[in-house]
């Protein structure tokens, strides 16, 4: 199909022919008919029937052959016929009806504008056979400088329309192209941003856990069902304001969070909601969830929205608890047959004489295994404990450090382990001397236990910038990656504690980690695989 009309079917050259041809056969038709009634000898002209004639066959052309099917330059015959047409009706009727000549205004126009440049070539050469024609058929040709200026006029005018409307036309064509090239990118840019919405809208959907997203004012925009489910929970809608209800339960499942206190509240107000932890739900079924929130920002920084993605954690906070009541169970059945066993081990040594060594042996290595149990029940009751309680007073970590040290002399002693300290500043600071003994205890213990016989151990102390800083260094087979990131969970025991039968329940540092917190401080954990590790509490000095 040529230029003027893109559409490569059946309907597109109809449209071509309402466009381009009929406009042209209505206009031969008027003139001529006007002719007819003026002079009606005009219409047994020869030339005036057959430029109608073909005028007929080439819009019966236009219409029927499937140009669509065909070189686009094969429509051009049409707009030739159209040419000779003209040129024959004009060669009559040109004395009488000087205007028969405007009738090439319509091919010409359309080789212009439908067709590429060679359109507007055949539209020049078309003019000109249709000025000269009209000299062939009278026989004469022009006499006067004003003749041949009648000769030049009329093919200059249609040429020089034809050029505008053929740039005018290329610059269209171009727009056009722009135009389509831009629609066809928006497409694929909108349906690519469909594709990436469902794919979005799939994985929220399917993930274990509620996920809401709200805009930049507070407005719902997304929540899978699993979120709408706990909000029903918690006794409030997600699209409703507040955010908030009464069915949320702090940690201990009969505190009410305050509204303002509660997730979503928080996260929409700009907190960075980090694994909150709260039981949703009514009093006697509630459901343990665990929250975390954060900002969405655009390219140039601007907010776009909050994220909100909440977890059922109600099967991990009932197993942990029933770990808890099981350790607290245990712990306390053991710890009051153990007293009574070392109290009968006190009343038989003091009945087995001097002389039965043999007898007073059994009873020290009964006695022994009897306090390595106590300490283990110790440790279980220990690692019940939910929370530390603190009783800070103004201490001394050098008189901390020198107790700590003492309590593990044996210890080290048997493995000819030599320790170290090193103060690093100044020595006062408010703590609980009690728990960070017993937390400089564990780290000399583990030490010993899982460092280089024959080697030192090092422990240095001090306060600096407001934080008592207590560090114990030993050289050992160290920690791997996976073996840092487990080493203060709770009966966590590395590769070297599991293949070496070295005894313990894998709750040192997880006790060490817990008097850290109780302060408000950390501990870290610096290890390399057959290397130094280094075991570090950061805690407030005040």
């Amino acid at each position: 199909m040529p230029l003027f009309e893109m559409e490569a079917t059946p309907r597109g050259r109809s449209r071509v022919f309402l466009r381009a041809q009929l406009p042209f056969v209505l206009a031969v038709v008027f003139l001529v008919g006007i002719a007819g009634l003026a002079q009606p000898s005009t219409l047994t002209a020869g030339v005036v029937v057959a430029g109608a004639v073909l005028s007929i066959i080439a819009s019966v052309l236009a219409l029927a052959v499937p140009w669509e099917r065909l070189p686009r330059s094969w429509m051009m015959l049409v707009a030739v016929l159209d040419l000779l047409a003209v040129a024959l009706i004009r060669a009559e009727l040109l004395p009488t009806f000087p205007s028969v000549s405007v009738l090439a205004i319509f091919p010409v126009l359309w080789l212009a504008y439908g067709f590429p440049w060679y359109g507007i070539l055949v539209g020049v050469f078309g003019t000109g056979f249709i000025t000269s024609f009209r000299f062939v058929y009278v026989g004469a040709w022009p006499s006067s400088p004003v003749e041949w200026a009648n000769v030049v006029i009329m093919p200059t005018l249609v040429v020089g329309v034809a050029v505008i409307v053929f740039v005018a036309a290329r610059h269209l064509r171009r727009n056009s192209r722009q135009l389509a090239r831009a629609s066809r990118a928006q497409a694929e840019a909108l349906d690519e941003a469909r594709d990436t919405q469902s794919v979005a809208l799939g994985i929220v959907d399917t993930v274990n856990a509620g996920v809401i997203f709200y805009d930049a004012q507070g407005r719902l925009e997304i929540a899978n069902a699993r979120a709408h489910r706990f909000a029903e929970l918690g006794g409030f809608r997600l699209d409703e304001p507040p955010m908030a209800g009464d069915a949320v339960f702090d940690a201990d499942r009969t505190s009410v969070v305050p509204a303002r206190e509660q997730v979503i509240p928080r996260a929409l107000a700009g907190d960075a909601v980090s694994d909150e932890f709260e039981w949703w739900g009514p009093a006697d079924a509630p459901v343990a969830v665990v929250a975390s929130s954060g900002r969405v920002r655009r390219a140039d920084g601007d907010v776009r929205g909050t994220v909100i993605v909440i977890y059922d954690a109600t099967v991990l906070a009932e197993t942990i608890e029933v770990r808890e009541q099981f350790l607290r169970t245990v712990s306390h059945e053991l710890r009051t047959p153990l007293t009574s066993i070392t109290g009968f081990l006190d009343l038989i040594d003091d009945e087995v004489g001097p002389e039965d060594t043999r007898l007073k042996r059994y009873v020290d290595v009964v006695t022994r295994r009897t306090a390595d149990l106590s300490h283990r029940v110790r440790d279980l009751f220990a690692a019940s404990e939910s929370e530390k309680t603190l009783h800070p007073d103004d201490v001394d970590l050098g008189e901390i450090v020198a107790t700590a040290v003492a309590e593990v002399a044996a210890f080290a002693d048997a493995r000819a382990f030599l320790i170290e300290t090193a103060a690093t500043g100044p020595t006062s600071a408010r703590l609980d001397g009690t728990q960070v003994r017993l937390a400089i205890v564990e780290l000399l213990t583990n030490a010993v236990k899982f460092g280089i016989p024959s080697s030192a151990i090092t422990v240095s102390y001090g306060v600096h910038d407001g934080r008592a800083v207590l560090a114990v260094t030993n050289d050992g087979p160290g920690l791997g990656p996976t073996e840092q990131r487990r080493a203060f969970d709770r009966f966590y025991r590395g590769s070297l504690a599991r293949s070496g039968e070295i005894q313990g329940f894998g709750l040192g540092l997880t006790t060490v980690r817990a008097i850290a917190v109780a302060h408000g401080g950390t501990v870290g954990l610096d290890s390399a695989p057959d290397g130094r590790t280094t075991v570090t509490m950061d805690l407030p000095a005040a």
